[in-house]
């Protein structure tokens, strides 16, 4: 007959290498207390406003014509930094992060919508003082732009959106059924190299992706209650052809897009423009050899091209 001894000591050091494991998963995958990330990525001139139960982070810089940008899904308003060094020579620049994103974290709500971005953003600006605003969103943020612009025309010079989602797609079956209930770990347990190709991905330059650009992001990510807000947010995914909104937008708009964008397709752009029917003018940029994060990939070239766009329409108000 086997000992105690024997059948003991191998269990005790089970138990013990399960209580390092989850012990160590703990701390690697742990939240970011929001003081540390604001010391860390904070930067110059943040400001924070509440608004409906949502504590915003955002800042405004430079004088002149009201510019607002809207970052990318999973990215945070430091994306915007090329382009706000440019634009606050000539407008004043405001610029935040979205819910379940950066510094900004999660909405108490669990409402992830266009709409519900929209009445935040709203909130945000009358905070502000702001009358009139350019719209530039990319990705995500291009979409709550153009429905930003769709329900409240008279507060919108102009509306630039850049590699924006919402056409209509091929249908997909898993997002059908929804997120499974067991997705909110997945999202928490995400470990920083599937970031790594994450990152790449939608992007042709995969060198612009380095240690540091990868650090940023997935600490971010760590923030207070981001990884389920996450969750939350792709469960409530908007999938519904946005044309009844589109034919709202009365605004000069321009279409900004990346040739080689591997998440929506080149034809995304013509979609767009068929259902901008009432937009007083349309335009669009294409460039080659550009994924899907347009203001990442060619800061430098777009900042100047969307700068003509929006000089124009100053100029013409005035």
């Amino acid at each position: 007959m086997l000992s105690w001894r024997l059948i003991t000591v191998p269990l005790a050091l089970l138990l013990a290498v399960v209580i390092f494991y989850v012990a160590w998963v703990l701390i690697a995958f742990r939240d970011i207390p929001i003081s540390e990330l604001e010391a860390k990525y904070g930067g110059d001139n943040l400001q924070r406003h509440e608004v409906d139960g949502v504590s915003i982070a955002y800042k405004v810089e430079g004088q002149g014509p009201v510019v607002v940008l809207i970052h990318s899904h999973y990215w945070t308003m430091r994306f915007w930094q090329p382009w706000v060094d440019e634009l606050k020579q000539h407008y004043t620049v405001i610029r935040y992060d979205l819910t379940s994103h950066g510094l900004t974290g999660p909405d108490p709500t669990e409402d992830y919508s266009r709409k519900r971005a929209s009445q935040l953003l709203e909130g945000l600006l009358d905070h502000i003082g702001v009358d009139k605003v350019s719209l530039v969103g990319s990705s995500t943020g291009g979409a709550i732009a153009f429905y930003y612009a769709a329900t409240r025309p008279e507060q919108v010079r102009d509306l630039v959106m850049i590699n924006t989602p919402g056409m209509p797609r091929l249908s997909n079956k898993y997002m059908e059924r929804g997120l499974p209930a067991w997705g909110g770990y997945a999202f928490y347990l995400m470990p920083q190299e599937i970031f790594r190709a994450f990152l790449k991905a939608p992007i042709v330059d995969k060198s612009l992706i380095t240690d540091e650009v990868l650090a940023e992001f997935h600490e971010m990510y760590r923030g207070p209650g981001n990884r389920m807000a996450e969750f939350h947010r792709m469960k409530g995914w908007e999938r519904t052809d946005p044309a009844p909104l589109l034919k709202n937008i009365t605004v000069p708009t321009l279409i900004v897009w990346g040739e080689e964008n591997p998440q929506l397709p080149l034809e995304s752009v013509e979609l767009f423009e068929q259902r901008l029917i009432n937009a007083s003018r349309v335009e669009k940029i294409i460039y080659p050899n550009v994924g899907h994060i347009v203001p990442f990939e060619i800061p430098e070239q777009s900042v100047i091209d969307v700068e003509k766009f929006l000089a124009a329409n100053v100029e013409s108000e005035s």
